[in-house]
């Protein structure tokens, strides 16, 4: 199993500034947003007695904050945008016109809502993106390269807390024999239903992903070594009574590993041994389950 640090397929600093903004709160975005925008106010009405005007620079900006809002608070900061805007011609004109200012603010607001909206566009289809390379379409299981990134940032924080972890590995036996006999829909829906009670079973700072067709990975913390031979009972048991309901001849096997505080085998380590034992216990008869602590 190739575990893979976070953010490697974002290397260049463009896609990594977006992922940045994508996550960060409305709040900041709104608080960095006002400030950005009075500094370049301020620095464009500063530039006006040298005949600089530094209006282009408003167009980064509001790309950057429209990013990291959504559709209708880009569009409200895009209004705020305009009129902040248009505060150094009210302000250094000795006798404003009405009828142009008004006509400029609307102008400008027009012209800022439309990016916003573009942007906003944009940025549907990234997060429905982002979501389809994070998730897998079928089982909403994490895909197999973001688990694999994720199971190195706890493992790393599991050891700075001196937690014990789980590494568990299941595989569906019979499951091919299934979308030739039942149809594929009958396999997809036995899929759902395995990953649906995975997701109620485990807690949200776990992990689970689908790392193959029919094979799931789960990755827990616990508080104990017993505790965490239980869980891998309890998630087994749970998974194999959700598999009975469906009717169709399904069972699932198990390799569970139990890594202590003091053990040291690396996260691709833990889930190969993982998997080995999943094998073994397959290989003892359909429904197995194997535990084994790490030394």
């Amino acid at each position: 199993m190739n575990m893979r640090s976070a953010g490697a397929g974002m290397s260049s600093p463009l896609p990594r500034a977006m992922a940045r903004l994508a996550r960060l709160p409305t709040t900041a975005a709104w608080g960095w947003g006002i400030i950005s925008l009075i500094l370049v106010v301020l620095a464009d009405s500063a530039g006006r007695s040298a005949g600089l005007r530094l209006v282009p620079l408003y167009v980064p900006l509001l790309c950057a904050i429209f990013w990291a809002l959504g559709r209708w608070q880009a569009i409200g900061f895009a209004v705020l945008a305009a009129l902040t805007a248009l505060l150094p011609d009210i302000l250094l004109s000795s006798a404003p016109l009405v009828m142009a200012t008004i006509g400029n603010a609307l102008i400008r607001a027009a012209a800022y809502i439309f990016l916003a909206l573009i942007i906003a566009a944009y940025r549907r289809a990234y997060d429905e993106a982002d979501y389809r390379a994070m998730y897998d379409g079928l089982t909403g299981a994490l895909n197999k390269m973001p688990f694999e990134a994720a199971v190195v940032r706890h493992v790393a924080s599991a050891r700075r807390g001196r937690q014990t972890l789980l590494a568990a590995w299941i595989d569906l036996d019979g499951f091919k024999e299934i979308n030739g006999s039942y149809g594929r829909a009958a396999g997809d829906a036995a899929l759902r239903a395995v990953s649906e009670e995975a997701m109620r079973a485990v807690r949200g700072s776990d992990l689970l992903g689908r790392l193959g067709g029919d094979e799931f990975g789960f990755l827990l913390g616990a508080s104990s070594a017993q505790n965490a031979e239980a869980l891998a009972h309890l998630l087994h048991q749970r998974v194999s009574t959700t598999l009975a309901k469906t009717g169709l001849p399904l069972s699932c096997s198990m390799g569970a590993l139990i890594v202590g505080p003091g053990a040291r085998l690396g996260e691709a380590e833990m889930f190969d041994h993982a998997g080995r034992l999943m094998r073994q216990a397959r290989g003892s008869g359909q429904g197995q389950v194997l535990t084994e602590l790490a030394d």
